[in-house]
């Protein structure tokens, strides 16, 4: 396994196995309400992870996470390099770093009580990462598009479409991706899928980036002239 595909598996491993964890901790331990919460929505995901030892868990694995994703956006800058503009790729890496910030800053101000958590900071936070996401994974698919008319090899380019549209249906349809303190049970069927939809990308760069390693090796030597 290479660099590159080490970061697209636990990107998507970490982060989805959190909330998945985070959820059984919660309901067994009775402080999250046990449902089916991709077809019923009888919770959102914030409130699967404050309480107890699930919400311990919850904060951890989601702020390790997000430093898997700032890499993970850098990579993406790599692989692309020689295929796209720096200009587009700062536009990309920027907006995707800004997501996972977001996440992080409205992930760690979550407390086990609803009256001593920041919910302005965790709100803001929650939709910078979607909408942030978003933004970053459509400039990642069109130069992705691009690259590969040019000949990069995309193995798994369908994938990529596939999530693409959905995330943008849900977008359009549902009026974007939006968190807030008290949401309907649609919006937070929304928030489960968009969250799973954005982990299998992350997920799909595992079958691009079989050759992208860390590389190291020594300082060239300069030769003085006398």
């Amino acid at each position: 396994m290479s660099f590159g595909q080490f970061i697209a598996l636990i990107s998507c491993v970490l982060s989805m196995g959190t909330i998945a964890v985070t959820y059984w901790v919660g309901t067994s331990d009775g402080t999250a309400l046990l449902c089916n919460p991709f077809i019923e929505g009888c919770t959102d995901i914030t409130h699967t992870g404050m309480k107890g030892d699930a919400g311990f868990i919850f904060r951890g694995g989601m702020i390790a996470s997000c430093s898997f994703f700032i890499i993970w956006w850098q990579l993406q800058r790599v692989w692309l390099a020689d295929y796209s503009g720096r200009i587009a790729l700062g536009f990309m890496q920027f907006f995707g770093t800004l997501a996972a910030l977001g996440l992080l800053v409205g992930t760690a101000v979550l407390l086990p009580a609803d009256e001593d958590t920041n919910w302005f900071v965790h709100v803001k936070g929650a939709n910078i990462f979607f909408q942030g996401m978003l933004v970053a994974l459509t400039i990642s698919y069109v130069l992705t598009f691009k690259a590969r008319r040019m000949g990069l090899r995309v193995p798994s380019f369908r994938a990529k479409t596939g999530l693409m549209a959905v995330l943008w249906f849900m977008f359009i349809a549902f009026a974007g991706v939006t968190v807030g303190i008290e949401m309907t049970n649609g919006k937070r069927i929304i928030e489960w899928w968009a969250t799973l939809f954005i982990g299998l990308y992350f997920l799909s760069s595992y079958w691009d980036w079989k050759y992208i390693r860390l590389v190291s090796g020594n300082p060239p030597t300069h030769t003085e002239s006398h």
